[in-house]
């Protein structure tokens, strides 16, 4: 995976996968293509609780909006770094920042890839995440997220982890929504092509 070139090392981590009934081609169509408003609402209510405090301290937080921009190009205006793409196969993303503060901390410039793997303050964590399209030997198509998150500083490990257990719910939820939708997608699109 693709992934494995920007965060090898990690503390923490999740993964979620579906089986699509369309190729893989579609699959990673939907990925790209998939807008925030073909989101389950309840992704949108998760990510405003935890902007709450952000906004309530006056402080600005980007939030998505229920557009029809695709939604992976709304999470970059919000801050997520694109990494790699692999067409039909893995798109993965990152972000570094201090996720445990109430108002996300301070926000490092990360103007590339190359940045995002030179980046070393141990008072940041660190994300990658992708979004994978594989097809398994019987030809069946899966699509899975992994996310990834490295703390390099026991310190700050140990506020992340801090934080990590009061959210990992929340965010395999958002992730496992997310899957079902770009199967819903590519599915839709499938059965529409025959």
């Amino acid at each position: 995976m693709i992934l494995d070139k920007f965060l090898p090392k990690y503390d923490f981590n999740e993964i979620h996968a579906v089986m699509v009934n369309a190729p893989p081609e579609r699959v990673f169509t939907a990925i790209k293509e998939l807008t925030a408003a073909e989101l389950s609402p309840l992704i949108f209510w998760m990510m405003d609780i935890r902007s709450l405090p952000a906004k309530l301290m006056g402080k600005s937080y980007p939030g998505m909006a229920r557009q029809s921009k695709p939604f992976l190009d709304q999470m970059i205006e919000g801050g997520f770094i694109p990494l790699a793409e692999e067409t039909n196969s893995e798109i993965v993303f990152g972000l570094v920042g201090q996720f445990w503060k109430l108002t996300g901390g301070i926000e490092p410039d990360i103007p590339s890839p190359q940045a995002f793997l030179d980046f070393d303050d141990p008072a940041f964590a660190k994300v990658a995440a992708n979004l994978a399209v594989t097809v398994d030997e019987n030809g069946r198509t899966h699509c899975s997220t992994e996310t990834r998150i490295h703390a390099a500083d026991p310190r700050t490990r140990r506020k992340f982890a801090f934080y990590w257990r009061i959210i990992s719910m929340g965010s395999a939820w958002i992730r496992v929504l997310w899957l079902k939708a770009i199967k819903r997608k590519a599915e839709s699109v499938a059965r529409g092509s025959e």
